[in-house]
């Protein structure tokens, strides 16, 4: 995590394709994915948009698989791609059936927060990883120190306001709550870390978030939790 970050913050790309993530949350995934996976492990990638994610660890060595609902839109050519409608639960359950043990790394990145059944869902990411496998998921923060000041201030957390139904966040989930979903799945070494770029000062012009940025800096002593982060990343292992 840095702890300073100034400027606006614009689209990424990896080779061409567009990184539908916060700034600096793939490569923060890649080396985590690199850390703990063996050179060319086999990896899920559930909801890989146009695949920027899956051909950066493609790149690194691991032999991917991606999924999303929408074929047209992937663009990465190293990894196997299977469609799937994650509105439709037969699809999923044969999507599980299917791949029920296979990977050494299963990745949800930037996805429980459009489920509706975010139980069932790390369920499912933990039946496909093998056994000792990694489960690695991301989601907006919550309780960062900027979330708090839009919860004080609208009553809704960061990134779930009405204007962010159009792109599907439905569900904000604490990192509270998923350390025990992910303990309730029986999972062992349960990790959860501050992710993508959200600083403790982070000056983005004359704008809102420069302003509370500043504001804030000073009550951090009194903040507890997760403060930093665009997103957080939770990680754990299915017990062997």
């Amino acid at each position: 995590m840095i702890d300073f970050y100034y400027g606006r913050k614009k689209p990424e790309y990896y080779k061409n394709l567009l990184i539908k993530a916060d700034l600096n949350l793939h490569d923060q995934i890649a080396v985590k994915i690199h850390k703990e996976i063996h050179h060319g492990g086999k990896v899920l990638d559930l909801g890989a948009g146009e695949g920027a994610l899956s051909e950066r660890l493609s790149d690194l060595g691991f032999h991917v698989t991606a999924a999303d609902k929408d074929e047209e839109n992937f663009k990465c050519k190293n990894a196997v791609f299977s469609r799937i409608n994650f509105d439709n639960s037969e699809e999923i359950s044969k999507f599980v059936e299917k791949y029920e043990g296979q990977f050494d790394a299963v990745l949800g990145v930037e996805v429980i927060e459009h489920v509706q059944d975010q139980w069932q869902y790390v369920r499912q990411l933990m039946k496909m990883a093998k056994p000792g496998g990694l489960v690695l998921i991301t989601t907006p923060n919550t309780t960062s120190w900027y979330s708090r000041w839009v919860f004080f201030i609208t009553g809704r957390f960061h990134q779930f306001a009405d204007a962010d139904l159009s792109y599907g966040h439905i569900n904000p989930i604490s990192a509270w709550e998923l350390h025990l979903i992910l303990k309730a799945t029986n999972a062992v070494d349960v990790k959860i870390v501050p992710a993508g770029t959200l600083p403790a000062i982070y000056l983005g012009g004359l704008n809102r978030v420069t302003l509370l940025s500043l504001i804030t800096f000073p009550l951090r002593p009194l903040m507890k939790g997760f403060v930093d982060g665009w997103c957080i990343m939770a990680t754990a292992r299915k017990v062997k």
